[in-house]
Formats: C-alpha cells, sequence, structure tokens
C-alpha cells in the first residue's frame, strides 16, 4: 500500500462546504485563469502571480536558467517567448488539486518560431503553489508523471 495520497482531479462540481475545499477549488481556479492567459495578454497573467514570485523552467531545457523570483523576472522569462514565437499558445488539459495549497497543471503549449516554419508542440506539468489568491512557487517539469511526483502524488 503506498503512502502517497490519491491524486484528486478537479471536475469543477461542488462539493463539501468546508474551508479547506473551497480553498482547494479556488486554487485550482487560479491556476486555470493564470495558463488560460498564457496566449492573450502577459499583464492578464502577471495579475495572477505573487510579487515574489519564485519559478524554475523545465530543468535542463534550453530555456532553463535556474531559480527566478518575481515579476521582472518573470515577464523577462515570459517575453522571451512572445519575442521567438509569432504563433504561441497554450492550453490547460488537466488541473489535479495536490492537496497544500499545490495544483498540479498539464499544460500543452504549440508555438511557431517567427519567420520560420519551425514549431514547438508540447506538454508539460507544472507544480504550482498557490496563497491568497496568487501563485507564489512554479516548477515546470518534462511530463505529467513528473510533476504528480513532485507533488507528493506518485513514486
Amino acid at each position: 500500500m503506498s503512502s502517497f495520497p490519491a491524486p484528486r482531479a478537479w471536475s469543477g462540481q461542488p462539493g463539501t462546504r468546508d474551508t479547506a475545499h473551497r480553498m482547494s477549488r479556488e486554487n485550482v481556479e487560479v491556476v486555470r485563469r493564470a495558463l488560460g492567459a498564457f496566449d492573450r495578454n502577459l499583464d492578464r497573467v502577471a495579475e495572477f502571480w505573487d510579487p515574489h514570485i519564485d519559478w524554475r523552467a523545465i530543468e535542463g531545457a534550453p530555456d532553463d536558467i535556474g531559480v527566478f523570483r518575481g515579476h521582472d523576472a518573470m515577464r523577462r522569462y515570459y517575453e522571451q517567448w512572445y519575442d521567438m514565437f509569432g504563433d504561441l499558445r497554450g492550453t490547460v488539459e488537466e488541473l489535479i488539486d495536490a492537496g497544500e495549497d499545490r495544483v498540479v497543471a498539464v499544460f500543452h503549449v504549440f508555438a511557431r518560431m517567427k519567420g520560420s516554419e519551425a514549431e514547438v508542440d508540447m506538454r508539460l506539468g507544472i507544480v504550482c503553489t498557490v496563497r491568497n489568491g496568487l501563485i507564489v512557487r512554479g516548477r515546470e517539469y518534462a511530463t505529467r508523471e513528473q510533476a504528480l511526483a513532485a507533488a507528493g502524488l506518485r513514486k
């Protein structure tokens, strides 16, 4: 028997009215709205970041610069993507309440480089920590399974 809790996929249906459950639903919704704004407007995405947000791209990926913090660093990170790609779209495919203020997102990114036919078509897992309605921490992983493991939901 595993000591890891089972992931709780968010179905969008109301459940019990206890505070922890309500906060879990709210945290899932914050991540949904933040990632949902990814391909529309950087200012819109930034509304969901804590001023001291702590983020890391997929370790070892071309855009991995280690942990970076704050709005300015996050803007620089996102602006590199917006500057490099003319057609940039992101779709939230799955959100999982991981407990303890954490949400695991499976995010599909499609992008086409400006002036080129080169494309990026990838799915990644992101573990977000949400407090007071803002994302305070994010870690990107190459796969859903890696993100679930990082959130303590898989061995």
